[in-house]
């Protein structure tokens, strides 16, 4: 899977700009349709002035066209680009230690709801468009038109006025709830990692930097954790998930491969049969007979 965040940080062919950790960046994407799997080390933000695109994650599909926005939340999800019109978006990624320093910054100003309510929240969540919003986004436009450098002390000024909104705003609750779990303890965020982010084909050291762990410190963490090696439990994980899909959905042994993030149908059904003994398609044969 491609690291959103590093292709567009070293990518030439978008205009952007880097305010301490903050990327900002100006997307524009003239390709025929495709669907791929994509996953991103730093949270982000998505603002669509042009087109459609599709997220999905393994709980929802989130179709967006001009005038929406998304929160993204670091990790892997499945993106469908449409071939109908150009798609344009401008984008801000925020590492963890952005968001960190912002709440020690404004901890005296931020009057959110500490819950859990994040644990039960998807990887993307669609922001709710109200005047502020639509405000900020022009703004955001203003400065990737505009020929001389922006004013980055304003444009920080103008992100952390949004960040301030979301947390004291009771329509976006559910961003502040994650944004404030980014302080939890690793193992916290690493069972939440997991559980949001098994279904896709990531490797273990990228499961690793997600965790902002080395892999061998990721590996100790996740055995005292779950209490199982990540390998067997991420295997285990996907083959739920696949027996579930051959129970209630129609998808086809392919659909259900990629759906589940195995490297290939032909992996899927090696990792099943070692599982069950059988093959995922005789397997649904005997549920049908």
């Amino acid at each position: 899977m491609t690291n959103v965040f590093t292709y567009i940080r070293e990518c030439e062919l978008f205009r952007k700009f880097t305010i301490d950790e903050l990327l900002f960046v100006e997307f524009k994407c003239m390709v025929e349709e495709i669907r791929f799997g994509m996953w991103s080390d730093a949270n982000y933000f998505v603002f669509v002035t042009n087109g459609k695109k599709m997220w999905k994650t393994h709980r929802n599909e989130y179709m967006v066209k001009a005038g929406d926005a998304l929160f993204v939340k670091k990790g892997a999800n499945i993106a469908h680009q449409f071939h109908s019109e150009d798609y344009c978006a401008l984008m801000i990624f925020m590492p963890d230690d952005f968001i960190k320093n912002f709440m020690l910054k404004f901890s005296d100003n931020l009057s959110y709801k500490k819950n859990n309510e994040h644990l039960d929240s998807d990887g993307v969540l669609r922001l709710e468009i109200n005047d502020f919003l639509v405000s900020y986004m022009k703004s955001l436009e203003v400065y990737f038109e505009a020929h001389d450098n922006p004013n980055v002390s304003v444009i920080k000024l103008k992100f952390e006025e949004l960040l301030l909104n979301i947390f004291t705003s009771t329509i976006h609750q559910n961003i502040a709830s994650y944004l404030c779990s980014l302080q939890s303890s690793n193992s916290v965020q690493l069972k939440q990692i997991m559980m949001d982010n098994y279904p896709y084909n990531l490797k273990l050291e990228e499961y690793a930097t997600l965790a902002n762990m080395s892999l061998s410190t990721f590996k100790r963490s996740f055995k005292a954790a779950f209490n199982e090696s990540p390998g067997r439990w991420i295997a285990n994980k996907k083959i739920i998930l696949a027996t579930q899909f051959l129970k209630t959905s129609d998808k086809t042994i392919n659909e259900i491969a990629y759906d589940c993030g195995f490297e290939d149908p032909s992996h899927f059904i090696k990792v099943f049969k070692k599982h069950e003994n059988v093959t995922p398609l005789a397997y649904r044969n005997t549920l049908n007979a």
